[in-house]
C-alpha cells in the first residue's frame, strides 16, 4: 500500500520502491482497499529486499512496528527514516467479520496515505538540513537513551499492585475507582497528573495520548468516549506498545476493545491525517520531546478545527542549574528536557494556537521521593531501570526489595537530593484550543 500511495500521489517528485524481508504474495484485503480509494495496485508484486540491492537508495523508510530494528542495512549513504504503522494481516487475525478485516486494513490504508503526503516534505527538511549538526546528533542520543530506558520500564513489572506506584498515581490526580477500572499494569508510577480528569471528554469524540506507555490514560478515554468514540496512542518504544496493547485486550476480556488503538511513531511525527481528532492528550511526556514546537505544529495539523489540546506536563518556573540541565538521566527523568512555562505558552501560540494556559497544579513533584521505593520521572528513588542496565520486578513490592540502579541513575538521584526541584519545576496543566474556521 505504501508503494501504491508513493507512486499515486508523489510519482512525479520520488522513484518509490518497496520490499520485505520475506516475500508472502500480493494481499487481496490490501488490493481491495487501495482499490476503494481509486488506486490500482493489482500488478504489484511482492519482493524482496535482496532483489534491490544495487540500487543506490538516497533513503529508506520503514514502515513497520520492529522494521527499525530488524531490516536490513542497505548500500551506499542511504538514510533510514522511520514510521511505525499497524499490521493489518495481523490486526485482521482478531477480526470477527469480513468487514471488521476490511476496517483494519481500511485505517492503515488512510495512515500510509496522511503520511505519504507529507514525505516529500520530511525528506526535504532532512536534505536542507545537510550533515548532522552536533546540536542534532545530541537530540538523537537523548532520544535513544528515552527509547531505551522506557523499554527497560515496560518490562520491569511495575504496577498498581505495587504500593509505591499506586501512591504516585494518587499522588497525581487518580483516583483509586479509576486504577481499579483498568489492568494494573497499566499504571507504572511514571504520571506527573491526570489529564483524563480535566480533558472533558465527551461520547463519541476520537482522542490521541502523546507518550501513551503501557496505556493508562487511553484506557481511560476510552471509557469516556465509548464506542462511538476512539482513543489512540502514540509511542516511540516498541515494549511500550507491545504492553499496551496486552493491557487493552486484558480489559476487554482478551480481545482489543474496537475504540481503543495503538500506534508506534514519534510524536512529532504521528501516522494520523490532517484535522482527525478532537481532543489530544499527553502525560509527562511532551518535556522528553527535543523539538518541542514540532511537536505542537503536529498536534495542531491532527486537531479538528475547534480541537483542543489537556496535557499533563513537567514545566520550568526558572533555569535550572547547570548540572541538572546537562545530565542525561536529568533529560531521561522529565526534568532537563523541560522548558520554561512562558515559552511553553509561546511555543502553543506560535504553533496557531488560542486560548493558551500553562497552569501549574500545585502537585509535589518530590511526592516520589516521599514513598519509599517508587517510581516515576524527576524521582530521587526512582526506579526506572537505566540503558544497559537490567530491569528491577519487584522494586516496589510490600517486602521493600533493594534497588541496585546503574551509576547514571545513581548520579541523577545525587543531584536531585541537592536540589528541591519543586524551587526550579512544576506539574502544570496545559490547555489551547485549536481556532475554529
Amino acid at each position: 500500500m505504501a508503494e501504491g500511495w508513493a507512486r499515486h500521489l508523489k510519482g512525479d517528485v520520488i522513484e518509490p520502491y518497496s520490499a520485505g524481508i520475506e516475500t508472502h504474495g500480493l494481499n487481496p484485503y490490501a488490493v481491495k482497499v487501495m482499490a476503494e480509494a481509486g488506486v490500482d495496485i493489482s500488478g504489484h508484486r511482492s519482493k524482496n529486499v535482496a532483489e534491490l540491492s544495487d540500487i543506490p537508495f538516497d533513503y529508506v523508510v520503514t514502515v513497520c512496528g520492529h522494521a527499525h530494528e530488524t531490516c536490513p542495512t542497505f548500500p551506499g549513504k542511504a538514510k533510514i527514516v522511520h514510521v511505525g504503522f499497524d499490521d493489518p494481516p495481523k490486526l485482521a487475525k482478531e477480526a470477527r467479520t469480513e468487514e471488521e478485516k476490511l476496517a483494519h486494513y481500511r485505517r492503515v490504508r488512510d495512515e500510509i496515505r496522511a503520511f505519504v503526503e507529507r514525505l516529500p516534505m520530511l525528506l526535504g527538511a532532512d536534505a536542507n538540513a545537510g550533515s548532522q549538526s552536533e546540536d542534532a546528533m545530541t537530540s538523537n542520543s537523548v532520544t535513544a537513551a528515552v527509547r531505551s530506558t522506557y523499554a527497560a520500564v515496560a518490562g520491569s513489572g511495575l504496577s498498581t499492585r505495587q504500593e509505591g506506584v499506586r501512591r504516585v498515581a494518587e499522588a497525581f490526580g487518580y483516583t483509586a475507582d479509576e486504577l481499579a477500572s483498568i489492568p494494573a499494569e497499566a499504571n507504572m508510577g511514571l504520571s506527573c497528573g491526570n489529564p483524563t480528569a480535566f480533558a472533558s471528554l465527551t461520547p463519541g469524540e476520537t482522542v490521541v495520548d502523546l507518550g501513551c506507555g503501557g496505556g493508562l490514560d487511553v484506557l481511560l478515554a476510552a471509557q469516556k468516549v465509548g464506542p462511538s468514540g476512539k482513543a489512540i496512542g502514540i509511542d516511540m518504544t516498541p515494549e511500550m506498545i507491545e504492553l499496551a496493547r496486552r493491557n487493552a485486550a486484558r480489559s476487554g476480556g482478551g480481545r482489543m476493545p474496537a475504540n481503543v488503538e495503538f500506534h508506534l511513531a514519534q510524536i512529532d511525527k504521528l501516522p494520523l491525517p490532517d484535522s482527525s481528532v478532537d481532543c489530544v492528550i499527553s502525560n509527562c511526556v511532551i518535556n522528553l520531546a527535543p523539538d518541542k514546537r514540532a511537536v505542537f505544529r503536529e498536534i495542531a495539523r491532527v486537531l479538528k478545527p475547534g480541537g483542543r489540546l489537556a496535557v499533563s506536563d513537567i514545566a520550568l518556573k526558572k533555569p535550572l542549574p547547570g548540572e541538572i540541565a546537562e545530565d542525561v538521566m536529568a533529560y531521561v527523568g522529565c526534568i532537563a528536557g523541560a522548558i520554561l512555562i512562558a515559552d511553553y505558552e509561546a511555543g502553543l501560540r506560535e504553533s496557531g494556537f488560542a486560548h493558551v494556559q500553562v497552569v501549574d497544579s500545585g502537585a509535589d513533584l518530590n511526592a516520589y521521593a516521599k514513598v519509599e521505593n517508587s517510581s516515576g520521572c524527576c524521582s530521587p528513588t526512582m526506579s526506572l531501570p537505566v540503558a544497559n542496565q537490567p530491569a528491577q520486578t519487584s522494586c516496589c513490592g510490600s517486602g521493600g526489595a533493594d534497588i541496585q540502579s546503574g551509576e547514571l541513575h545513581k548520579g541523577m538521584a545525587r543531584l536531585l537530593r541537592r536540589y528541591d526541584i519543586n524551587d526550579y519545576a512544576a506539574s502544570v496543566k496545559v490547555y489551547a484550543v485549536k481556532p475554529g474556521q
